[in-house]
């Protein structure tokens, strides 16, 4: 007996003598095909996750790092201390500037995918492109429609992403603001520099001019 050609693996098996050979589709569907649909059991989809493709690698053959185990353990930490508090009544209200947080978190998002995208575009030229320098052919990078325009793809996504940062760590300094801390304790938090830090406070304070006022005119906590 074998497998029947079908797309269901349940069916009764005919016998070997009348089954009809099944018809594999090796076209790049993103999936493979069994008699014209997707084999589950054999889909990439499906497949275990030690089978799948490893992470791209830099150059010398090691995985390029993302964040370290230290700061994905804080993060971990931090997520599930609040995961499961119950909201008891109506959710509270967020402040003007955890509102703007939460906008620039979304932005922030966005433009890594952006940006993300673009480069995951760049890193597959590398290959061709590593080739085209080995035959001489470095100059062509100087081609307008192709060297002027990949620099600005990249440029733009990346001041995209950077505008993006800056809008949310300009939110968080906001937060902190009116959260009772000092310019100190936000630049140590933020790993700023004592001038950084400072420009910072300046900038929210012109963008949200009630910063200005001290904290227990406003009613928050120190």
């Amino acid at each position: 007996m074998r497998r029947v050609a079908t797309s269901l693996r349940t069916d009764r098996p005919m016998a070997d003598d009348q089954a009809v050979a099944p018809t594999w589709d090796a076209a790049a569907w993103g999936f493979t095909a069994l008699d014209g649909l997707p084999d589950l059991e054999e889909s990439a989809g499906y497949a275990p996750p030690d089978a799948r493709p490893d992470p791209p690698r830099l150059s010398t053959g090691v995985v390029a790092p993302g964040f370290d185990d230290e700061l994905r353990d804080s993060l971990a930490r931090l997520w599930a201390a609040h995961g499961d508090t119950p909201v008891v009544g109506r959710p509270r209200a967020l402040t003007a500037y955890e509102a703007e947080v939460l906008d620039a978190l979304v932005d922030r998002r966005d433009a890594a995918i952006r940006l993300q995208q673009v480069l995951a575009d760049d890193i597959a030229q590398f290959e061709v492109g590593g080739a085209a320098v080995r035959d001489g052919r470095a100059v062509e990078f100087l081609d307008a429609s192709i060297g002027g325009a990949a620099r600005r793809t990249v440029t733009d996504a990346v001041a995209e992403f950077e505008s993006a940062r800056h809008r949310f760590r300009l939110a968080l300094v906001a937060v902190g603001v009116d959260n009772g801390l000092s310019g100190t304790d936000i630049g140590t938090a933020l790993a700023f520099s004592r001038q950084l830090a400072s420009r910072y406070l300046q900038e929210a304070r012109t963008k949200w001019p009630e910063l200005r006022e001290p904290v227990t005119r406003r009613g928050r906590r120190r």
